[in-house]
Protein backbone atom coordinates (compact mmCIF):
# COMPACT_ATOMS: atom_id res chain seq x y z
CA UNK A 1 0.00 0.00 0.00
CA UNK A 2 2.38 2.38 1.06
CA UNK A 3 4.50 1.96 -2.79
CA UNK A 4 1.05 2.44 -4.57
CA UNK A 5 0.52 6.00 -2.54
CA UNK A 6 3.76 6.74 -3.09
CA UNK A 7 3.50 6.28 -6.93
CA UNK A 8 0.36 8.10 -7.12
CA UNK A 9 1.75 10.69 -5.48
CA UNK A 10 4.55 10.56 -7.61
CA UNK A 11 2.84 10.34 -11.03
CA UNK A 12 0.72 13.41 -9.71
CA UNK A 13 3.32 15.86 -8.70
CA UNK A 14 5.58 14.95 -11.65
CA UNK A 15 3.62 15.78 -13.76
CA UNK A 16 1.85 18.60 -12.43
CA UNK A 17 5.74 19.78 -13.04
CA UNK A 18 5.82 18.91 -16.32
CA UNK A 19 2.82 21.12 -17.12
CA UNK A 20 4.17 23.78 -15.30
CA UNK A 21 7.24 23.27 -17.40
CA UNK A 22 5.71 23.18 -20.53
CA UNK A 23 4.02 27.10 -19.37
CA UNK A 24 7.04 28.35 -18.45
CA UNK A 25 8.87 27.55 -22.10
CA UNK A 26 5.66 28.30 -23.94
CA UNK A 27 5.49 24.79 -24.92
CA UNK A 28 2.08 23.25 -26.66
CA UNK A 29 0.62 20.55 -23.36
CA UNK A 30 0.17 17.12 -25.42
CA UNK A 31 -3.57 16.70 -25.91
CA UNK A 32 -5.32 14.14 -23.34
CA UNK A 33 -4.87 11.63 -26.22
CA UNK A 34 -1.23 12.07 -26.37
CA UNK A 35 -0.40 11.91 -23.29
CA UNK A 36 -1.95 8.74 -22.88
CA UNK A 37 0.51 7.80 -25.89
CA UNK A 38 3.33 9.15 -24.58
CA UNK A 39 2.47 7.33 -20.74
CA UNK A 40 1.77 3.97 -22.76
CA UNK A 41 5.55 4.40 -24.26
CA UNK A 42 7.02 5.42 -21.13
CA UNK A 43 6.09 2.14 -19.35
CA UNK A 44 7.03 0.20 -21.98
CA UNK A 45 10.61 1.24 -21.99
CA UNK A 46 10.77 1.71 -17.97
CA UNK A 47 9.96 -2.12 -18.15
CA UNK A 48 12.51 -2.74 -20.46
CA UNK A 49 15.31 -0.53 -18.91
CA UNK A 50 14.12 -2.43 -15.13
CA UNK A 51 14.67 -5.49 -16.03
CA UNK A 52 17.63 -4.75 -18.72
CA UNK A 53 19.62 -3.52 -15.42
CA UNK A 54 19.01 -6.66 -13.46
CA UNK A 55 20.33 -8.65 -16.51
CA UNK A 56 23.06 -6.54 -17.68
CA UNK A 57 24.23 -7.13 -13.80
CA UNK A 58 23.60 -10.57 -14.34
CA UNK A 59 25.20 -11.15 -17.02
CA UNK A 60 28.56 -9.20 -15.95
CA UNK A 61 29.00 -11.40 -13.35
CA UNK A 62 28.31 -14.68 -15.22
CA UNK A 63 24.60 -15.06 -14.49
CA UNK A 64 22.69 -17.01 -17.03
CA UNK A 65 19.65 -15.82 -18.02
CA UNK A 66 16.57 -19.15 -18.87
CA UNK A 67 13.65 -17.18 -18.70
CA UNK A 68 12.03 -13.43 -19.09
CA UNK A 69 8.77 -12.35 -20.15
CA UNK A 70 6.81 -8.91 -20.23
CA UNK A 71 2.48 -8.65 -20.24
CA UNK A 72 1.34 -11.85 -21.91
CA UNK A 73 4.33 -13.85 -23.40
CA UNK A 74 7.11 -15.49 -21.41
CA UNK A 75 10.50 -16.65 -23.53
CA UNK A 76 12.16 -19.90 -22.06
CA UNK A 77 15.54 -21.57 -23.16
CA UNK A 78 14.63 -24.48 -25.27
CA UNK A 79 18.22 -26.63 -25.61
CA UNK A 80 20.39 -23.88 -27.67
CA UNK A 81 17.47 -21.72 -28.61
CA UNK A 82 14.26 -19.92 -26.89
CA UNK A 83 10.71 -21.10 -27.11
CA UNK A 84 8.12 -18.50 -26.21
CA UNK A 85 4.76 -19.10 -25.29
CA UNK A 86 1.14 -17.21 -24.18
CA UNK A 87 0.71 -16.54 -20.25
CA UNK A 88 -1.45 -14.90 -18.18
CA UNK A 89 -0.85 -11.14 -18.85
CA UNK A 90 1.86 -10.03 -16.21
CA UNK A 91 1.34 -6.48 -15.82
CA UNK A 92 4.83 -5.97 -16.16
CA UNK A 93 8.06 -7.99 -16.63
CA UNK A 94 10.56 -10.08 -15.28
CA UNK A 95 13.94 -12.12 -15.73
CA UNK A 96 15.16 -15.31 -14.23
CA UNK A 97 18.26 -15.96 -14.04
CA UNK A 98 21.14 -17.78 -12.15
CA UNK A 99 24.45 -17.90 -10.92
CA UNK A 100 27.29 -19.57 -12.56
CA UNK A 101 28.47 -20.91 -8.72
CA UNK A 102 27.11 -20.14 -5.39
CA UNK A 103 30.55 -18.48 -4.01
CA UNK A 104 29.66 -14.74 -2.35
CA UNK A 105 26.15 -15.65 -2.96
CA UNK A 106 24.12 -12.77 -1.11
CA UNK A 107 27.00 -10.29 -2.42
CA UNK A 108 25.85 -11.33 -6.07
CA UNK A 109 22.45 -11.14 -5.32
CA UNK A 110 21.93 -7.95 -3.71
CA UNK A 111 23.84 -6.39 -6.85
CA UNK A 112 21.45 -7.80 -9.20
CA UNK A 113 18.67 -6.24 -7.46
CA UNK A 114 19.95 -3.04 -6.77
CA UNK A 115 20.52 -2.70 -10.50
CA UNK A 116 16.90 -2.71 -11.87
CA UNK A 117 15.97 0.66 -9.87
CA UNK A 118 19.98 1.94 -9.76
CA UNK A 119 19.03 1.33 -14.11
CA UNK A 120 15.37 3.04 -13.64
CA UNK A 121 17.00 6.11 -11.95
CA UNK A 122 19.41 6.69 -14.39
CA UNK A 123 17.96 6.58 -17.51
CA UNK A 124 15.25 8.50 -15.89
CA UNK A 125 17.93 11.09 -15.18
CA UNK A 126 18.82 10.78 -18.93
CA UNK A 127 15.38 11.10 -20.22
CA UNK A 128 15.29 14.44 -17.97
CA UNK A 129 18.57 15.97 -19.24
CA UNK A 130 16.58 15.48 -23.22
CA UNK A 131 13.68 16.64 -22.32
CA UNK A 132 15.04 19.90 -20.10
CA UNK A 133 17.46 20.75 -23.26
CA UNK A 134 14.06 19.90 -25.78
CA UNK A 135 13.67 23.03 -27.84
CA UNK A 136 10.19 21.99 -29.32
CA UNK A 137 6.66 20.40 -27.29
CA UNK A 138 6.96 17.24 -29.32
CA UNK A 139 10.62 16.39 -27.53
CA UNK A 140 9.95 18.02 -24.20
CA UNK A 141 6.42 16.19 -24.16
CA UNK A 142 7.95 12.66 -24.90
CA UNK A 143 11.15 12.36 -22.87
CA UNK A 144 9.90 14.64 -19.76
CA UNK A 145 6.58 11.81 -19.37
CA UNK A 146 9.53 8.88 -19.93
CA UNK A 147 11.54 10.37 -17.04
CA UNK A 148 8.27 10.48 -15.06
CA UNK A 149 7.73 6.94 -15.97
CA UNK A 150 10.78 5.28 -15.75
CA UNK A 151 12.22 6.29 -12.85
CA UNK A 152 9.12 5.09 -11.22
CA UNK A 153 11.00 1.79 -10.90
CA UNK A 154 13.40 3.43 -8.17
CA UNK A 155 9.86 2.44 -6.01
CA UNK A 156 10.47 -0.81 -6.22
CA UNK A 157 13.83 -0.76 -3.86
CA UNK A 158 10.45 -0.10 -1.05
CA UNK A 159 9.84 -3.43 1.07
CA UNK A 160 6.46 -4.91 -0.17
CA UNK A 161 4.73 -8.69 -0.77
CA UNK A 162 2.07 -8.82 -2.90
CA UNK A 163 -0.90 -11.17 -2.37
CA UNK A 164 0.73 -13.52 -4.81
CA UNK A 165 3.50 -13.64 -3.30
CA UNK A 166 5.86 -11.73 -5.71
CA UNK A 167 8.03 -9.43 -3.81
CA UNK A 168 9.37 -6.28 -4.77
CA UNK A 169 13.50 -5.48 -5.09
CA UNK A 170 13.15 -3.97 -1.84
CA UNK A 171 11.90 -6.86 -0.02
CA UNK A 172 14.09 -9.48 -1.08
CA UNK A 173 16.93 -7.57 -0.69
CA UNK A 174 15.49 -6.93 3.19
CA UNK A 175 15.92 -10.84 3.30
CA UNK A 176 19.08 -11.29 1.92
CA UNK A 177 20.26 -8.54 4.83
CA UNK A 178 18.15 -11.20 7.47
CA UNK A 179 19.08 -14.55 5.89
CA UNK A 180 17.85 -17.43 7.39
CA UNK A 181 15.49 -19.78 5.31
CA UNK A 182 14.31 -16.85 3.12
CA UNK A 183 18.08 -16.46 1.63
CA UNK A 184 18.00 -20.43 1.61
CA UNK A 185 15.35 -20.35 -0.57
CA UNK A 186 16.57 -18.20 -2.89
CA UNK A 187 19.90 -20.42 -3.23
CA UNK A 188 18.28 -23.85 -3.43
CA UNK A 189 15.75 -22.53 -5.76
CA UNK A 190 17.77 -21.81 -8.01
CA UNK A 191 20.11 -24.96 -7.61
CA UNK A 192 19.09 -27.34 -10.15
CA UNK A 193 18.22 -24.46 -12.85
CA UNK A 194 22.13 -23.55 -12.51
CA UNK A 195 23.51 -26.73 -12.98
CA UNK A 196 21.01 -26.96 -15.99
CA UNK A 197 21.95 -23.95 -17.64
CA UNK A 198 25.59 -23.98 -16.95
CA UNK A 199 29.01 -26.18 -16.43
CA UNK A 200 28.03 -25.67 -12.59
CA UNK A 201 28.52 -29.43 -11.08
CA UNK A 202 25.63 -30.97 -8.32
CA UNK A 203 29.07 -31.36 -6.25
CA UNK A 204 29.81 -27.63 -5.79
CA UNK A 205 26.69 -26.71 -4.66
CA UNK A 206 26.65 -25.03 -1.27
CA UNK A 207 26.97 -28.34 1.10
CA UNK A 208 26.10 -26.66 4.43
CA UNK A 209 22.96 -25.65 2.59
CA UNK A 210 22.21 -29.11 1.30
CA UNK A 211 22.89 -30.50 4.87
CA UNK A 212 20.06 -27.17 5.98
CA UNK A 213 17.73 -28.41 3.52
CA UNK A 214 17.70 -32.70 3.81
CA UNK A 215 16.85 -31.97 7.68
CA UNK A 216 13.86 -30.35 6.77
CA UNK A 217 12.54 -33.90 5.44
CA UNK A 218 11.34 -32.65 2.03
CA UNK A 219 11.48 -35.29 -0.68
CA UNK A 220 12.99 -32.37 -2.84
CA UNK A 221 15.57 -31.68 -1.36
CA UNK A 222 17.02 -35.27 0.06
CA UNK A 223 16.78 -36.02 -3.63
CA UNK A 224 18.90 -32.16 -4.49
CA UNK A 225 21.17 -33.89 -1.41
CA UNK A 226 22.00 -37.06 -3.15
CA UNK A 227 22.64 -35.63 -6.41
CA UNK A 228 25.09 -33.17 -4.67
CA UNK A 229 26.78 -36.46 -2.96
CA UNK A 230 26.64 -39.07 -5.77
CA UNK A 231 28.76 -36.08 -7.73
CA UNK A 232 30.96 -35.57 -5.01
CA UNK A 233 31.67 -39.28 -4.63
CA UNK A 234 30.40 -39.79 -0.94
CA UNK A 235 28.73 -42.96 -2.13
CA UNK A 236 28.05 -43.46 1.42
CA UNK A 237 25.60 -40.10 2.59
CA UNK A 238 24.60 -40.80 -1.29
CA UNK A 239 23.40 -43.96 0.11
CA UNK A 240 21.86 -42.81 3.06
CA UNK A 241 19.74 -39.85 1.09
CA UNK A 242 18.58 -42.76 -1.35
CA UNK A 243 17.21 -44.86 1.56
CA UNK A 244 15.27 -41.77 2.69
CA UNK A 245 14.23 -40.67 -0.63
CA UNK A 246 12.80 -44.08 -1.34
CA UNK A 247 11.26 -44.82 1.63
CA UNK A 248 9.25 -41.31 1.48
CA UNK A 249 8.28 -41.73 -2.37
CA UNK A 250 4.48 -43.18 -3.25
CA UNK A 251 4.37 -46.66 -5.17
CA UNK A 252 1.64 -44.66 -7.52
CA UNK A 253 2.94 -42.07 -9.99
CA UNK A 254 5.79 -41.39 -8.10
CA UNK A 255 8.13 -38.59 -9.75
CA UNK A 256 9.63 -40.07 -12.90
CA UNK A 257 13.11 -38.54 -11.72
CA UNK A 258 13.23 -39.60 -8.12
CA UNK A 259 12.01 -43.10 -9.33
CA UNK A 260 14.42 -43.32 -12.29
CA UNK A 261 17.92 -42.26 -9.85
CA UNK A 262 16.43 -45.10 -7.74
CA UNK A 263 16.56 -47.56 -10.29
CA UNK A 264 20.00 -46.63 -11.23
CA UNK A 265 21.57 -46.37 -7.60
CA UNK A 266 19.59 -49.90 -6.52
CA UNK A 267 21.07 -51.24 -9.59
CA UNK A 268 24.76 -50.25 -9.55
CA UNK A 269 25.58 -49.55 -5.47
CA UNK A 270 22.18 -51.05 -4.02
CA UNK A 271 22.99 -54.95 -5.55
CA UNK A 272 18.91 -55.21 -5.69
CA UNK A 273 18.22 -55.77 -9.28
CA UNK A 274 14.26 -56.91 -7.95
CA UNK A 275 13.69 -53.43 -6.12
CA UNK A 276 15.19 -51.45 -9.21
CA UNK A 277 12.59 -53.25 -11.30
CA UNK A 278 9.68 -52.52 -9.52
CA UNK A 279 10.60 -48.21 -9.53
CA UNK A 280 11.39 -48.94 -13.04
CA UNK A 281 7.79 -50.44 -13.52
CA UNK A 282 6.20 -47.39 -11.43
CA UNK A 283 8.04 -44.96 -13.73
CA UNK A 284 5.55 -46.38 -16.73
CA UNK A 285 4.80 -43.65 -19.73
CA UNK A 286 5.28 -40.77 -17.43
CA UNK A 287 6.96 -38.13 -19.57
CA UNK A 288 10.91 -37.66 -19.03
CA UNK A 289 14.15 -37.18 -20.60
CA UNK A 290 14.57 -39.83 -22.75
CA UNK A 291 18.40 -39.91 -21.33
CA UNK A 292 17.36 -40.28 -18.20
CA UNK A 293 15.27 -43.32 -18.57
CA UNK A 294 17.92 -44.70 -20.46
CA UNK A 295 20.30 -44.81 -17.80
CA UNK A 296 17.85 -46.06 -15.65
CA UNK A 297 17.24 -49.01 -17.93
CA UNK A 298 21.13 -49.33 -19.01
CA UNK A 299 21.30 -49.61 -14.88
CA UNK A 300 18.49 -52.49 -14.72
CA UNK A 301 19.99 -54.17 -17.91
CA UNK A 302 23.52 -54.12 -15.60
CA UNK A 303 22.20 -55.45 -12.67
CA UNK A 304 20.44 -58.45 -14.43
CA UNK A 305 23.43 -59.38 -16.00
CA UNK A 306 22.68 -58.07 -19.74
CA UNK A 307 25.81 -56.92 -20.33
CA UNK A 308 24.95 -56.17 -24.29
CA UNK A 309 21.50 -54.54 -23.43
CA UNK A 310 23.05 -52.46 -20.94
CA UNK A 311 25.96 -51.23 -23.49
CA UNK A 312 23.86 -49.82 -26.39
CA UNK A 313 21.31 -48.57 -23.80
CA UNK A 314 23.97 -46.42 -21.91
CA UNK A 315 26.04 -45.55 -25.26
CA UNK A 316 22.37 -44.50 -26.70
CA UNK A 317 21.78 -42.26 -23.47
CA UNK A 318 25.38 -40.99 -24.36
CA UNK A 319 24.64 -39.88 -27.76
CA UNK A 320 21.55 -38.37 -26.60
CA UNK A 321 23.68 -36.64 -23.97
CA UNK A 322 26.32 -35.41 -26.10
CA UNK A 323 24.39 -33.29 -28.72
CA UNK A 324 22.81 -30.99 -25.98
CA UNK A 325 24.65 -27.79 -24.28
CA UNK A 326 27.74 -28.68 -22.10
CA UNK A 327 26.24 -28.41 -18.65
CA UNK A 328 26.90 -29.76 -14.89
CA UNK A 329 23.95 -31.81 -15.19
CA UNK A 330 24.48 -33.24 -18.57
CA UNK A 331 28.04 -33.92 -17.49
CA UNK A 332 26.61 -35.39 -14.66
CA UNK A 333 24.41 -37.77 -16.35
CA UNK A 334 27.39 -38.68 -18.66
CA UNK A 335 29.47 -39.77 -15.90
CA UNK A 336 27.20 -42.20 -14.60
CA UNK A 337 26.87 -43.88 -17.97
CA UNK A 338 31.11 -43.88 -18.12
CA UNK A 339 30.83 -45.47 -14.95
CA UNK A 340 28.75 -47.85 -15.93
CA UNK A 341 30.40 -48.92 -19.34
CA UNK A 342 33.74 -48.61 -17.36
CA UNK A 343 32.44 -51.51 -14.74
CA UNK A 344 31.16 -53.72 -17.99
CA UNK A 345 34.32 -52.42 -20.55
CA UNK A 346 36.94 -52.14 -18.99
CA UNK A 347 35.88 -54.37 -15.59
CA UNK A 348 38.79 -52.33 -13.66
CA UNK A 349 40.58 -53.79 -10.43
CA UNK A 350 40.02 -50.74 -8.83
CA UNK A 351 37.45 -48.08 -8.03
CA UNK A 352 36.85 -46.30 -11.41
CA UNK A 353 36.57 -42.36 -10.41
CA UNK A 354 33.70 -41.05 -12.17
CA UNK A 355 33.73 -37.42 -10.73
CA UNK A 356 36.49 -35.36 -12.74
Amino acid sequence: MVAIIAACIYVLVGSSVLRVFEQVRSFEAPSVSGRYVYLAVGFLVSLIVHEAGHRIAGAAMGWHCFRFGVGPFEFSRDGKGWKSRRVTVVWGAFVSQVPANFGRFRAQKAITLLSGPMSSLVFGLIFFGVAAAASDSATFGLFGRLALVTSLGTLELIPRLTKSGIGSDGYRLWELIRGGEAMDEMQWSGLAEASNATPLRHRDWPHALLIRLAERGDAYFIYLAYLHSMDAGDEQAAAAYMRRLIAGMPEENPSPYYSCEAVYWLAMFGSQAEDAAKWMNRVGEQPIDPETRLRAEAALAFANGQSERAITLAKEALSLISDQPATGSSEYAANRLRYLLNTLERQPTEPVSVNR
